[in-house]
């Protein structure tokens, strides 16, 4: 689909615009780091990091994002509050990028939002993220902070299907997101395993349909453990993890969680391609506008 009759709303986090028509803005790639066999996460108790080597990894992938014209997120996971938050002041320092605040559980989330808040980097960093599980007081802790922007994730054992994950979107996390004082969200569809990515790009439509909300979703737990492929070599996994990413991308999703940082060499060109080429239909066929960032403008 690549015009929704409902208006779309385009949510402004630092200097990435998530969200609107497909081929409005450019597809946001996020990429992570210091996941658990992160080559640079030395200690995750401590936060200890290889800087060099993370510095080369932001370095390649703002490298890529800017030539492609795409827009980009750093998504940082920790485990441990003060690791969490020394990890995330060490990205906002060397990226414009805002980045995820991807904590384990509430119990690592929040106090990691609190640092952030006395460091004055609640502009960037988007909590992710609220979900069934988000309680009354991690709500009001929010509130109290002035958290603004936050992942809503529709992952929950009653609601597997597009129309359950609908309804409990609507129902539970936005109600908790404005309970919360969250101005900005945005919508991850939760990947269960590969087949059920199928579920994802119904519901990536259903919510854009509805709500006009920014969504997408993550793909790379999923194709990244997939064993079946990784008997024909480095080039075949490549092509299919760059596969179901542009299988995200034409959901259509706003924005794409595509795993480990290193690998957005393999997923770039071909998201900007679908990028680039709603942005065509936008402005050539819809004789809409479109953002002046955008890969129409480099890649053809």
């Amino acid at each position: 689909m690549l015009n929704f009759e409902r208006e779309q709303k385009i949510v402004q986090i630092g200097n990435v615009l998530i969200g609107g028509q497909p081929g409005e803005n450019p597809i946001v790639m996020i990429g992570t780091v210091f996941y658990a066999k992160h080559a640079a996460l030395l200690d995750e108790k401590t936060g200890k990091i290889d800087k060099n080597l993370v510095e080369q990894e932001l370095n390649k992938f703002t490298e890529i994002i800017e030539e492609t014209q795409l827009q980009g997120i750093i998504d940082v996971v920790g485990s441990y509050p003060d690791a969490l938050i020394k990890e995330c002041e060490f990205i906002a320092d060397n990226v414009e990028y805002p980045f995820l605040v991807d904590g384990l559980n509430d119990s690592s989330r929040i106090p990691a939002m609190e640092g952030l808040h006395e460091m004055g980097l609640l502009d960037r960093a988007i909590l992710n993220s609220i979900d069934e599980n988000t309680s009354e007081e991690s709500l009001n802790k929010l509130r109290e902070l002035g958290v603004k922007n936050a992942v809503l994730l529709t992952f929950g054992n009653k609601y597997i299907f597009p129309k359950q994950k609908l309804k409990f979107l609507k129902e539970i996390l936005i109600p908790k997101a404005v309970k919360a004082n969250i101005d900005n969200f945005i919508v991850d569809t939760a990947v269960l395993d590969m087949p059920s990515i199928s579920i994802n790009f119904e519901t990536t439509g259903l919510v854009k349909n509805e709500l006009g909300l920014p969504t997408g979703f993550a793909p790379a737990n999923a194709i990244y453990g997939w064993n079946f492929v990784k008997k024909y070599g480095e080039n075949a996994r490549c092509g299919s993890i760059a596969s179901i990413m542009t299988y995200c991308a034409t959901a259509p999703s706003d924005f794409i969680l595509f795993g480990p940082i290193k690998f957005v060499g393999c997923l770039a060109p071909a998201i900007s391609l679908i990028s680039g080429v709603n942005s065509y239909y936008r402005r050539r066929v819809l004789r809409k506008q479109i953002s002046e960032r955008t890969p129409l403008k480099v890649i053809f």
